[in-house]
């Protein structure tokens, strides 16, 4: 009996916190706000994973070699299809000057994929020799539209992040990683390849666009029908900062995460391109998924703290990176020790050499997760320069690692290998430097 009690008691006491927490959650907006947003992702990803075994079997290593260049060339491009104007719409309070700057964004977006148009219509050939695919010679038109959908994506979600639609930006989210998958697999049973994989792209932006268009369109029923250039352009002026200063660092990033991919296409072929693309997508989802939740919590401690406390950042950071590194450690032995057996179990015969990719990745991946969260202590600290050469380093690097494989005439392992080595290292680096910064001005501050 004094058992029952003792277990009826702990019930109620776990029901009684559980009841507390559910409470909090529903009074701090923040947290309802960062719980809905994450669980959208949590969702999107898990899509994704779950379809990648079907989309693999369906598809070939060229087929997604087709993909990976597509979407590499997409990344770039896209991330700049606004002139990062879109970036600053959560920062404007005027509503006029809103929508001007809406307009604005869509404006830049109609440009740049009319100059993507011009440059694959006159010079296709240039394209095509440059990055060494011919394969994709017939795809090319496809470019446009992923631009102009990427561009319309974009603008769109900043805006309903002004708005804090959380709720539609969750649900089209979840949306987008539903469609992509759905019409990925249904076009490539339709034998539609590799452009089932390219027009699922398209279709994913497409998705979130429209139900984000339809609950802008309902604040603003004249958007389309009325155009101030005069406000157009104060806003393009008052903002001018984004597109000539924060667009070259945004460049940096994308062309950092996007030129391996782009280099080995080039080098080597499609087949294995497309096995480096499905490694490091599958390694780093996962990965990417905690470093993110990890880096926005630990964002908001240390911007709460500010610049004036850098003995608490410093001590945060410390324990955010032992920890990240424990964390990190476990799925890294995994693929070191069963890499290839897991990709060619989960994804098919055909991709055990992604697996391979995936146990030469594994420590960079690992440097780069621990890197993460801390690169954002630079933000707080104003060090954006910093930054900026941070990421231009990273390209310099990229750049030298796979011209040296090159001249030397390095098969794919091989160039692998010093790209981790040398990657891995180079975040290495960055940890240091910016633990150093938070050391330096510790000293300064006492």
């Amino acid at each position: 009996m004094k058992n029952l009690k003792l277990y009826h008691l702990k019930s109620h006491s776990c029901i009684t916190v559980y009841k507390t927490f559910k409470e909090k959650l529903r009074s701090n907006e923040f947290s309802r706000n960062l719980t809905l947003v994450l669980s959208g992702n949590v969702t999107a990803k898990a899509i994704g994973i779950l379809s990648a075994p079907i989309i693999t079997r369906i598809y070939s290593p060229e087929d997604y070699g087709v993909f990976a260049l597509f979407m590499g060339i997409v990344s770039i491009i896209g991330a700049l299809s606004t002139l990062r104007y879109a970036t600053a719409i959560p920062l404007i309070k005027n509503e006029n000057a809103l929508e001007a700057m809406l307009k604005l964004c869509f404006l830049m977006i109609a440009i740049v994929s009319a100059i993507a148009c011009f440059v694959l219509l006159y010079y296709s050939d240039l394209f095509v020799v440059t990055f060494n695919a011919e394969n994709i010679r017939s795809y090319l038109w496809f470019f446009p539209l992923a631009f102009f959908a990427t561009g319309c994506y974009q603008t769109l979600s900043s805006w309903a992040i002004r708005e804090k639609k959380f709720k539609i930006i969750t649900q089209t989210t979840v949306t987008q990683s539903l469609s992509s998958s759905l019409s990925k697999i249904l076009l490539g049973l339709l034998h539609l390849k590799p452009s089932g994989l390219l027009i699922g792209v398209i279709i994913q932006e497409a998705a979130g666009t429209f139900r984000l268009l339809k609950s802008m369109l309902r604040k603003y029923p004249l958007f389309f029908k009325r155009f101030n250039w005069g406000l157009v352009k104060s806003v393009a002026v008052r903002y001018k900062n984004f597109p000539l200063i924060q667009s070259w660092s945004q460049l940096l990033l994308a062309l950092g995460a996007q030129l391996p991919v782009l280099l080995i296409g080039y080098l080597y072929d499609l087949k294995v391109a497309g096995a480096f693309g499905l490694a490091q997508s599958m390694i780093s989802l996962p990965m990417n998924l905690i470093g993110q939740a990890v880096a926005q919590v630990y964002y908001a401690e240390i911007a709460n703290m500010g610049k004036e406390n850098p003995l608490e950042i410093y001590r945060l950071s410390a324990e955010v990176i032992k920890k990240m590194f424990i964390i990190g450690l476990f799925p890294v032995l995994f693929l070191l020790l069963f890499g290839p057996l897991t990709f060619k179990f989960v994804f098919g015969t055909e991709w055990k050499d992604a697996g391979v990719y995936s146990q030469i990745l594994s420590l960079l991946i690992l440097a780069r997760f621990i890197s993460t969260p801390v690169m954002s202590c630079l933000n707080v600290l104003e060090k954006q320069m910093l930054q900026l050469w941070i990421n231009l380093f990273r390209v310099i690097f990229i750049v030298i690692v796979f011209c040296f494989a090159s001249v030397l005439n390095f098969d794919v392992i091989e160039a692998l290998f010093i790209y981790t080595i040398t990657l891995s290292i180079y975040f290495l680096i960055v940890i240091k430097m910016v633990m150093s910064q938070l050391k330096k001005i510790t000293k300064e501050s006492v």
